[in-house]
């Protein structure tokens, strides 16, 4: 009669090394072996620290994630919520802060999200079972916010932290993209370059990044004494064939009567420089070109893109340093500059 188990996984139980067995042959107390594996603890004499990890090295131990999200509510993990990966303006943003995160001995897990409320409740509910440390917020969201903040509030309830890197619409810890302040720099510095009349190019979704994007625009354009016209194409999208598209539609009529079109986005922007193309016009000389979030490698194309640094992924960074502080009764911002990086898109007007 046969016992169901095989010796390979009865050898592979009798070798399960647990904290008890790496602290006993460290010679240390089993809280003392889990201070010293704790990355970023501070209360452990590094000698002891490294005879706890030679030890655990030397018997392969391995924390059980389950069981330290049991022991202290949660996992060494920050989630960041993206609404699309494939955009650069979020790949800037994990970049930075699986940068940050990596030095402090946290892991980053990137979960996509669709730019709904709906759609970015039902993420974090499936997250809160697996216990994250933190959750980093970036993306523009379309919808009330009242079930979003329900859900957040239940999470952070439960010992989670939550922690914004982008726009400041939400009652959490934030590092803020300079978005206003960054268009506001871009129409101010368009004005002394030569450019009187400006059109927009801004998708559809009314977002809170995009208001933020086209206040700053307004702002700018006021104080400068520049004339901005909203192209408000319907359904149009924050993507290289949206920025074509809106693009196209403005030019259909010949030349329109601006100086330069300004896209929400570098990815939109490119979409422009094409349209202008494709309506025999030069991009740069016969209509400049503008975008915003210096993503894209603006400077390898021809022309090279004017666009807005925002200091992305030092946000990310920033991000992920709040999500390791302790709660505060009060909300804490960090305010990033943004610097706009002018190319042969916008040339000097005469």
């Amino acid at each position: 009669m046969t016992s169901g188990i095989s010796s390979d996984q009865a050898g592979a139980r009798r070798a399960a090394v647990t904290l008890r067995d790496v602290a006993r042959e460290a010679g240390v107390g089993l809280g003392t072996a889990s201070r010293a594996l704790a990355p970023g603890s501070q209360y452990v004499a590094d000698d002891v620290r490294s005879r706890v990890l030679a030890v655990a090295e030397r018997l392969s131990y391995r924390p059980n994630a389950s069981a330290r999200a049991t022991t202290t509510g949660s996992t060494p993990t920050i989630a960041v919520l993206v609404s699309d990966i494939r955009d650069p303006y979020y790949a800037q943003l994990v970049h930075g802060a699986i940068g940050k995160a990596r030095g402090d001995g946290q892991m980053v897990t990137i979960t996509g999200t669709d730019h709904a409320v709906d759609d970015e409740v039902r993420v974090i509910r499936m997250l809160r079972s697996q216990r994250p440390r933190a959750l980093v917020l970036t993306g523009p969201r379309t919808g009330s916010p009242a079930s979003l903040l329900r859900e957040l509030e239940r999470y952070e309830r439960d010992g989670g932290r939550v922690v914004v890197a982008g726009d400041d619409d939400l009652p959490f810890d934030t590092a803020v993209v300079p978005r206003q302040e960054g268009a506001r720099l871009l129409v101010t510095t368009l004005r002394e370059l030569g450019y009187r009349s400006i059109a927009l190019i801004r998708p559809a979704a009314d977002t809170a990044d995009v208001r933020a994007w086209e206040a700053g625009i307004v702002q700018g354009a006021r104080a400068a004494g520049v004339r901005v016209d909203v192209v408000r194409t319907p359904g149009v999208e924050r993507s290289r064939d949206g920025g074509r598209a809106a693009t196209a539609e403005l030019l259909d009529d010949g030349r329109p009567d601006v100086d330069a079109v300004v896209a929400a986005t570098d990815t939109m922007a490119l979409g422009a420089l094409s349209a202008v193309r494709d309506a025999g016009l030069e991009p740069g000389r016969d209509l400049g070109v503008a975008g915003f979030d210096d993503v894209v490698d603006a400077d390898d194309v021809v022309p090279g893109l004017t666009s807005v640094d925002l200091s992305l992924e030092a946000i990310g960074g920033a991000a992920v340093d709040l999500a390791l502080l302790a709660p505060a009764a009060e909300r804490r911002r960090i305010e990033f500059d943004a610097r706009v990086a002018v190319r042969g898109s916008t040339p000097p007007r005469g």
